[in-house]
């Protein structure tokens, strides 16, 4: 059968390789058209992108106003009315005295020189550092006279002579305030008018260029799509010819496989023939009374026996559940049957293998609704795992705790354990770790993610290189919607996980 298959993929690849070149050679055209109009469309877009950039320098204009805001004129008329109030306030304080008066010219002082600061940092113009340094040098002036002033008050002089000295110093600080204000508003209106002048200028190419570009865009967009569409049309024409040729191959290779599975699947059965005469030479073996090692030497073998059946009913069962799906039969039973029943099965397993089996009851006792045959594979599958992979001496420990809706059983050894980035995938067929290879085909975990989802169950496992295994699936307590508890069998057959009442 296996040369039959060889025979089949190799007349299947060379039938592909015949019929798939004469369209290869026919496509040639297509694809380069195809490249040649994508590149056509590329340069389309790069030269469409460089014109809206020179129409976009051509609108630049917009760019100036942010730096020659309306608003800054308003701000600069602010500062001029601090910079006179900060002088009138200086001078009223010699005439009357008032701290108040003193406060508020000292606060003004400051909120002028924290203005003039933040008027540089937002509007920042060519001048405009320099005319606020000019600013900035006045007051310092005319702190230097305000303390002068502050020392002939102190030496008694009379408040009108020594207001009449700070006005007669002031007053030509006040006229250069307003005249370093008034070149502060002539650079801004000087922007203000050119950003207006550009933005028109801009704005009267823009109606040019604008339209003619759209319209050149436009014929070269629809002509590229217009070729598109035609080398896609032929394409789909060709495609349907592939397609046929495609479903025929896939058909005369689906069915070289499924003529495979077939022959592993009669071979299967005929293993567990010869499997059923060994068991029952086992059976006759362990009930003679010739010594407790030909009772031990049955006993194993029969344990032997069952996990090769346990093996071949896996095979099956997967190949059926990717086929037709996967019958079960369930029942209400308690948890402690199945424990028991894989109590028995495993311990010869264990002992030849110099490993503990420890499987703890449960108490109180609690139902699921279960496979018993196949549930007992997924334990017998675990268990058996956990035994291979432990070291003599150490205990394989099978534990059970239970929730409203689900009965959660864990298997945990203390073997190897599993890499963290192999974790997700050891639920796949015939998968088995590298260092492990040697220790089974791997069909085990695969089988037993099928049976517990089948239940409606799940299946998680917890691993830590060289500190062991933890495999967890639970088991539904709750049957299946529309079964009745009067029922002895409750028949699910499903690709999928069953609802639950």
């Amino acid at each position: 059968m296996s040369t039959n298959t060889n025979q089949t993929e190799v007349l299947l690849e060379e039938n592909n390789q015949t019929e798939m070149s004469p369209t290869k050679k026919k496509s040639t055209f297509e694809k380069k058209a195809l490249l040649v109009l994508s590149a056509v469309f590329v340069a389309v877009l790069i030269g469409a992108w460089g014109y809206a950039m020179r129409v976009q320098q051509g609108v630049a204009g917009n760019g100036l106003t942010t730096h020659a805001d309306p608003a800054a004129l308003i701000e600069i008329e602010r500062m001029r009315g601090i910079a006179s109030s900060q002088l009138d306030n200086s001078r009223a304080y010699f005439l009357l005295g008032s701290q108040n008066i003193y406060d508020k010219q000292k606060n003004e002082k400051e909120s002028l020189l924290t203005a003039l600061t933040s008027f540089e940092k937002q509007h920042n113009l060519p001048g405009i550092p320099a005319i606020v340094k000019r600013i900035q040098d006045i007051q310092v002036k005319n702190q230097e006279y305000f303390d002068q002033a502050i020392e002939h008050r102190d030496k008694k002089t009379e408040s009108r002579i020594v207001g009449q000295f700070f006005q007669s110093k002031s007053t030509p600080l006040r006229s250069q305030l307003n005249e370093a204000f008034d070149d502060m508003i002539h650079l801004h209106q000087v922007q203000i008018d050119k950003a207006q002048e550009e933005i028109r200028t801009a704005a009267a190419q823009a109606e040019i260029q604008i339209p003619f570009g759209m319209t050149w865009l436009s014929g070269s967009l629809i002509f590229i799509f217009l070729g598109m569409a035609f080398l896609v049309v032929r394409l789909l024409s060709k495609q349907s010819f592939q397609l046929a040729q495609q479903n025929r191959l896939y058909e005369e290779a689906k069915k070289a496989v499924q003529d495979r599975d077939e022959a592993l699947f009669a071979i299967s059965h005929d293993l567990q023939d010869s499997l059923n005469m060994i068991s029952s030479t086992a059976d006759r073996m362990a009930s003679t009374p010739q010594g407790l090692d030909i009772v031990e030497s049955g006993e194993l073998m029969k344990s032997t026996v069952i996990n090769i059946e346990g093996l071949i009913k896996d095979i099956r069962d997967q190949k059926n559940t990717e086929m037709h799906g996967l019958t079960l039969r369930m029942d209400q039973l308690s948890v402690d049957n199945v424990l028991d029943s894989a109590r028995m099965q495993m311990q010869a397993m264990a002992k030849q293998h110099d490993v503990r089996l420890q499987i703890d009851s449960v108490n109180p006792p609690v139902l699921a609704f279960y496979d018993n045959e196949r549930v007992l594979r997924v334990l017998a599958n675990l268990i058996g795992n956990a035994i291979k992979f432990s070291p003599k001496g150490e205990k394989v420990v099978v534990k059970v705790r239970s929730d409203q809706k689900y009965v959660n059983i864990s298997v945990i050894d203390s073997g190897p354990g599993i890499p963290s980035h192999q974790l997700a995938g050891v639920f796949d067929n015939f998968w088995q770790a590298k260092k492990t290879a040697n220790k089974g085909a791997g069909i085990g975990l695969a089988i037993v993610k099928t049976i517990v989802e089948a239940h409606g169950g799940t299946v998680q496992i917890q691993s830590q290189t060289g500190r062991g295994t933890t495999v967890t699936f639970s088991l539904p307590r709750r049957r299946p919607v529309g079964a009745s508890l009067k029922k002895p069998n409750v028949i699910v057959k499903s690709n999928h996980a069953p609802e639950w009442q």
